[in-house]
């Protein structure tokens, strides 16, 4: 049975991370959760950021420290992504919330960001959230199911800076 672990970003998984992001730009769909957006140029430097928002260093204005974690399976492949921020601002409480996640196109509907979420819930408490809000776009079903699936409930509707509808879920960390 192949089985499927969250690690922290390191370069020992630099050519699998690599392959993810060229499918993701080959699908043309938009990067989620947005820290794959980083530039992967020097990818140690890249990690070093990664970790130094972790830490708290090196976060840009109007964002948090954040952790992010990479959905690998055991041959290797790297499945996803999730973000975990620490703590809410203004923003994150109005929309994003403490995590953010994404499959890679190819590997969606295959139960991984179920799985994705169930861990990062275990990181979410291991930092002190004993209940995580989460934001996704209302037309998003295969997300909100997701977050239902791990215990969400829907808190409220809203609507976004660009005219989209989103909805807020609570999760309560056990």
């Amino acid at each position: 049975m192949i089985a499927e672990k969250l690690v922290k970003p390191t370069a020992e998984y630099k050519t699998e991370y690599l392959d993810m992001i060229a499918e993701w730009k080959q699908d043309g769909e938009s990067f989620t959760p947005w820290v794959l957006n980083e530039d992967t140029s020097d990818f140690e430097a890249m990690v070093r950021r990664f970790e130094g928002y972790r830490r708290g260093t090196g976060v840009r204005e109007g964002f948090v420290p954040h952790s992010t974690f990479w959905l690998v399976r055991d041959d290797r492949k790297v499945l996803g992504a999730v973000n975990i921020r620490h703590y809410l601002n203004d923003a994150l409480r109005f929309s994003g919330g403490h995590i953010g996640y994404g499959v890679r196109p190819g590997e969606r509907r295959k139960g991984y960001a179920t799985e994705m979420l169930s861990q990062a819930l275990v990181i979410a408490r291991g930092l002190g959230i004993a209940r995580a809000m989460l934001t996704c776009d209302k037309e998003n079903i295969a997300s909100a199911r997701t977050i239902l699936r791990n215990g969400g409930v829907l808190d409220s509707e809203d609507v976004g800076k660009d005219g989209r509808r989103f909805q807020r879920y609570r999760i309560e960390i056990k």
